[in-house]
């Protein structure tokens, strides 16, 4: 029995205000009205606390998950060691690709924080992708944007230092947040560092040398006096760094 079946009891049908909230999410709007209904008539809106593992890799993927609120981490585990792969937002979906394939989960996938997650019967899924064209071709967007992402983050791996994958991720985040002087960390510090492919203390040396690059740390904040000097340390590229390309 996996934590997501222990929950169970807490999920419940939509109610009508959200389900017309899910019905604009971009990953539903453009299907035809009863391949939503069909899709939707066995969905569960769930709320999780932080810390719940809803995926465990390997196993058969059973639900869709949409996460309405909060926020997910995409993690696998090596060698009784994790190593983070990516973090959800919303409004997203995640592992689509086990669910569209019928295959295994490839990773796991825990809330970092309380987070709101509507979860769709996998088989439903399969048979509306099967039927509706719009609903195939926005899911095959989302499969290549998840692609594109993994190349991506591929890439810095393979060109860049853990220091300037640290700074480039604080570049990256602190403009996704509309404040681009300052980042306030949602998790704690041993998730960025297996996010940026590194152990807790390299990340702690890595912040103590951007020091000297504009960068400064206080508790859980993360303060950029000098974006100047950070962004000629990092050199942001177009193609690694920027979400829209």
């Amino acid at each position: 029995m996996t934590k997501v079946t222990r929950f169970h009891s807490e999920a419940r049908q939509l109610r009508a205000q959200e389900l017309l909230q899910v019905k604009a999410l971009p990953l539903f709007s453009e299907m035809a009205p009863q391949h939503l209904e069909s899709l939707l008539d066995a969905a569960l809106l769930q709320q999780f606390p932080s810390h719940v593992d809803l995926i465990h890799e390997g196993r058969s993927a059973d639900f869709l998950h949409v996460l309405v609120d909060g926020l997910v981490e995409i993690f696998t585990e090596q060698d009784d060691a994790e190593w983070g792969i990516t973090l959800v937002k919303p409004v997203s979906t995640f592992i689509l690709a086990a669910v569209v394939s019928d295959q295994p989960y490839l990773n796991s996938a825990r809330t970092i924080r309380e987070s709101r997650i509507l979860l769709i019967p996998a088989e439903r899924v399969r048979a509306v992708f099967d039927r509706d064209v719009a609903f195939a071709r926005i899911v095959a967007r989302e499969l290549a944007l998840a692609y594109r992402g993994a190349v991506k983050k591929l890439k810095g791996y393979v060109a860049r230092s853990s220091v300037e994958r640290l700074a480039n991720w604080i570049l990256t985040e602190a403009h996704k947040d509309g404040a681009p002087a300052h980042i306030l960390l949602p998790f704690d510090r041993g998730t960025l560092a297996s996010h940026i492919g590194t152990t807790r203390e390299n990340l702690s040396r890595g912040l103590t040398q951007l020091t000297e690059h504009g960068v400064r740390v206080r508790g859980r904040e993360i303060l950029i006096d000098r974006h100047d000097l950070l962004e000629t340390f990092a050199r942001p590229q177009r193609l690694i760094d920027d979400p829209s390309a």
